[in-house]
């Protein structure tokens, strides 16, 4: 089990024990128990899974929610990496919307095996027109549509900033069957 979805599972195990408190304490019945976000604050991956899946030698944390952004280190290239979360926007609420923006977009699909069964999500890349080092993903996940952004301030397309946000979406998006 990743580190990830243990998190996750702790983060339910909270939010259950919340709604239980919450169901027995003095304030009586239909207080509200406190809502918990995985995607709330700029730990979606530790600084570590978001070094290795991108190859960095360093990562600095730059601003802090809503919008995450992290200066990235990758070998000689400088990049700037972008996690945002929307909930209760669809998948084709947001390529709708990158597409009035003028992005390239296309088509994806993220599989993986799971204890022997096949699960999937789909989502697409948001490339831009006028910079070839400038791509995101965005995917579903649990009613929430993630974003990972990698602009390279060189503007070229090595390293493939699409390979670098793919490999951070997949490992943010939850596809335990």
């Amino acid at each position: 089990m990743t580190a990830r979805r243990m998190r996750l599972l702790g983060v339910g195990a909270v939010a259950a024990a919340g709604l239980v408190a919450g169901c027995s304490s003095a304030d009586g019945p239909g207080a509200a128990a406190p809502i918990v976000d995985p995607f709330a604050d700029c730990s979606v991956l530790t600084p570590d899974q978001i070094t290795e899946a991108l190859g960095a030698s360093s990562l600095t944390p730059q601003h802090h929610p809503p919008v995450c952004v992290w200066h990235v280190a990758r070998g000689e290239a400088q990049s700037d990496v972008t996690f945002t979360a929307v909930r209760q926007q669809s998948l084709q609420q947001a390529w709708q919307r990158a597409e009035q923006d003028g992005y390239r977009l296309e088509h994806l699909t993220i599989v993986q095996d799971i204890f022997g069964t096949r699960t999937t999500a789909t989502g697409f890349y948001l490339r831009s027109p006028t910079d070839p080092g400038d791509c995101a993903v965005s995917a579903a996940s649990n009613g929430t549509t993630v974003t990972w952004r990698v602009r390279n301030h060189s503007h070229s397309a090595a390293p493939d900033p699409c390979a670098a946000a793919l490999a951070l979406i997949k490992l943010t998006v939850d596809l335990s069957p």
